[in-house]
């Protein structure tokens, strides 16, 4: 017996092995207690977690094909029928694109082994080809409809709708055109499997990739599946998407937020408040409903009780020389503002259906204070109402245009600066442009840079903004180029020579308002 005794150790650590334990046994409520887990938004007892046990998976899983696209189907219906789901897509497509991203090339002059003013040169002659093509829906749209900076519009708007969407580069050949390049915008259905292949280790959804992830070729559609036209059965085209020989880009994938490492395809930007749309847009609906019969229906017709009983006096049944029974009135309908003449027995009774809500708004602002912080949008720049004061509505404004640029800077590096590259790939390959060395990568770079511009954030009060932005450039926290672009959307080169121009023309036309030229002052006579 002697061998099995325990030790003071050993019963001392079995004692702590209890209490532990006891400790961490939840209690019989499932509230303030222990849990049975470190952190308790890991506990699977507590009864506000209990039911909460979400699965592991890996993006495909995720994202997987059949949720995706019902994803894509409801993001789609909500931008066609949805009050605040279009909002929040067209101010991000007016914002971040507008009426288009400028592109101002911007050479590595230094790189390429040339001065600055050579480097301007090139600049110049580099934005004017550049210019020809993308102002041109021959020129630059395969379906010959939208210039480039429409593109641009349509490619935002689809990439947010459907969680991404693809652009082909396809050499069609036109008449009276410079370039063959074209952009060809694909919607995110016509990528996928083909014939509905399941997909493997290395396609999924349409997007084959090699081992390290990288996609190498695209599986589109002639069409959309499940929409075969007579006559023309439906075929995949595997795309790669760099060229065998040159190396040049054929596929564009536009996102719309990439969130996962390994993810092949983007969720739509909608995705995560569908729900809350879908319900808040009923919610609206019937509130609206209720508002348009409260204002028409107004009064409610009390039959008497000799009525109900048939015990009419005569008068009420009319002189039997053709007058209107009472039995026979006419239908009452509902009316704005109208009086009904009553029949004899009947009373009018007056209804209140307690509409508009007087709850309505606060509930619904509310709602939509939510669906705004998903979507990085503020309240008041989701519903253009600024009706706060000019610090609250300045922050609202500065905060969705952190926002506006992130996206804007994802457009430019999916579809803006690959496009740029394309054409001037093509422009050098025809002798439109002379550039030595091209075929290096590093100066191919070199050749290629360029900053995009976009529409200009505005400013809520333009005095408190100019002032503002000359403190800056005075303490030497910013300069004229930065603040000229963030206030007109031009670069502060354009925005001098411009207004050099127009200073000499008054100066040459004498007129009394130009700002004189200031002289320069008396040198010393020489001793």
């Amino acid at each position: 017996m002697g061998l099995f005794r325990k030790s003071p150790e050993e019963r001392l650590l079995a004692e702590a092995v209890k209490l532990a334990g006891q400790q961490l046994r939840p209690s019989a409520q499932g509230g303030g207690g222990g849990v049975e887990t470190r952190w308790r938004g890991a506990s699977r007892v507590l009864r506000s977690m209990a039911s909460w046990v979400p699965g592991l998976g890996s993006p495909r899983r995720d994202l997987n094909t059949p949720e995706r696209a019902t994803l894509v189907a409801r993001s789609r219906d909500a931008m066609r029928n949805h009050l605040i789901a279009r909002a929040a897509i067209v101010r991000n497509r007016t914002s971040v694109v507008g009426t288009g991203l400028i592109c101002r090339p911007q050479v590595d002059w230094e790189a390429l082994g040339i001065d600055e003013e050579e480097g301007e040169r090139l600049n110049a002659q580099l934005e004017r080809e550049w210019t020809l093509w993308a102002e041109s829906p021959l020129e630059c749209d395969a379906e010959a409809t939208l210039n480039h900076y429409q593109l641009q519009a349509l490619a935002l708007v689809s990439a947010l709708v459907g969680g991404d969407a693809f652009a082909t580069t396809p050499d069609i050949e036109r008449p009276g055109t410079l370039y063959s390049t074209r952009i060809q915008l694909i919607e995110t259905d016509r990528v996928g499997n083909p014939h509905g292949m399941p997909d493997s280790t290395n396609l999924v959804n349409g997007v084959e990739f090699d081992a390290h992830g990288a996609p190498v070729a695209f599986h589109i559609c002639t069409g959309y599946p499940g929409e075969p036209v007579a006559g023309q059965p439906l075929e995949w085209q595997r795309i790669p998407v760099f060229g065998a020989e040159t190396g040049r880009r054929r596929v564009l994938q536009i996102w719309c937020d990439k969130d996962r490492p390994g993810q092949k395809r983007g969720a739509p930007y909608l995705a995560p408040v569908l729900e809350p749309l879908q319900k808040l847009e009923r919610y609206s609906s019937a509130e609206l409903m209720a508002a348009i019969i409260s204002a028409m229906f107004t009064v409610f017709l009390k039959k008497g009780e000799a009525f109900e009983q048939g015990n009419l006096p005569l008068s009420a049944l009319g002189d039997g020389t053709g007058g209107h029974d009472a039995l026979d009135q006419p239908p009452v309908e509902l009316g704005e503002g109208a009086v009904v003449d009553l029949a004899p027995g009947e009373e009018p009774v007056i209804a209140n259906p307690a509409r508009p809500n007087a709850q309505f708004d606060p509930f619904f602002t509310s709602i939509v204070k939510e669906i705004g912080a998903a979507l990085e949008l503020p309240m008041e720049e989701l519903m253009l109402y600024y009706s706060s004061s000019y610090s609250a509505a300045r922050a609202g404004m500065l905060q969705a245009w952190r926002a506006y640029q992130m996206r804007r800077w994802w457009l430019v590096c999916d579809f803006c600066q690959p496009s740029y590259e394309l054409l001037i790939d093509e422009a050098v390959a025809r002798g439109r442009i002379r550039a030595p060395g091209y075929g290096d990568p590093a100066l191919r770079r070199a050749y290629t840079r360029a900053i995009w511009i976009g529409p200009a954030r505005g400013a809520i009060d333009e005095l408190k903004e100019a002032n503002a932005a000359g403190k800056r450039i005075e303490i030497g926290v910013s300069n004229e180029t930065i603040e000229a672009a963030a206030m007109t959307g031009e670069t502060w080169q354009q925005i001098y020579r411009q207004r050099k121009r127009e200073l000499d023309q008054r100066r040459r036309d004498g007129l009394s308002n130009a700002p004189p030229q200031p002289e320069e002052p008396p040198q010393p006579a020489e001793e």
